[in-house]
């Protein structure tokens, strides 16, 4: 069950990625929803991995405040959901202002949110579930004290992040379109630290389970893709 697990957590994070592209590519024959996709990928990467996780992991945790900050779970999770939205949803207006001029269609939109979404699922999730599932063939599955359940649990949570990131994708995307950028990247932020700063204050001012903050997660992911895809089926109706 394991393995099967791990084989389920990768193709998500891998497969899924890569089959959305494909599928948009094939079914609009639009310009530069390839570089859509790409610009999605770099937003993440620049945004979490070259700025955000670094200061959080090694500029902070040398600072008396943040000692304290952490010690309150609501502070703290509304800490890490609003920085988290703050540099993804502005890496977001950024490479789309800068990066795609003139292409804000939805099929942009929604490559570049798979983009987003599909490169934080490989690089946090699915690049350990392949060194793990080699060890586990490799017969060291001692090492790896992990359950099916909670691996399972884990794919299904980047299938739901990346829902989440095609949403205010384009909910930025739509802001831009229509004029009116500082009030839905302002939104798409919310969402962000609200999503995000449930998972710590659900779990530790709530003691709520695993299962009751990824049904969270789902919800609100679900939600915002419906958000971001009612606003493109709304302008499409006004046009």
């Amino acid at each position: 069950m394991l393995v099967a697990s791990l084989l389920t957590g990768i193709f998500i994070c891998f497969g899924v990625p890569a089959v959305g592209l494909v599928v948009l590519l094939g079914r609009h024959q639009k310009k530069g929803v390839g570089l859509a996709f790409l610009w999605g990928a770099l937003a993440f990467f620049v945004s979490q991995v070259v700025i955000r996780i670094p200061i959080l992991q090694i500029v902070l945790p040398g600072m008396a405040w943040y000692a304290v900050l952490q010690m309150d779970p609501w502070a703290y999770g509304l800490f890490l959901g609003f920085t988290a939205g703050l540099f993804e949803e502005g890496a977001r207006w950024i490479a789309m202002r800068l990066l795609l001029k003139g292409k804000t269609e939805r099929v942009h939109g929604l490559a570049f949110g798979l983009g987003h979404g599909g490169i934080e699922a490989m690089l946090l999730v699915g690049i350990n579930f392949m060194v793990i599932l080699v060890m586990v063939l490799a017969g060291q599955a001692s090492l790896f004290p992990l359950e099916a359940g909670g691996v399972f649990l884990g794919g299904v949570e980047r299938l739901y992040a990346m829902a989440f990131h095609v949403g205010a994708s384009l909910l930025v995307m739509h802001g831009i379109r229509r004029g009116r950028q500082v009030l839905w990247l302002g939104i798409a932020i919310l969402l962000h630290t609200l999503m995000d700063a449930a998972i710590v204050i659900l779990g530790n001012a709530f003691s709520v389970g695993v299962l009751g903050i990824e049904l969270f997660g789902a919800v609100s992911a679900i939600l915002t893709l419906a958000l971001g895809l009612g606003m493109y089926a709304r302008e499409k109706k006004v046009e």
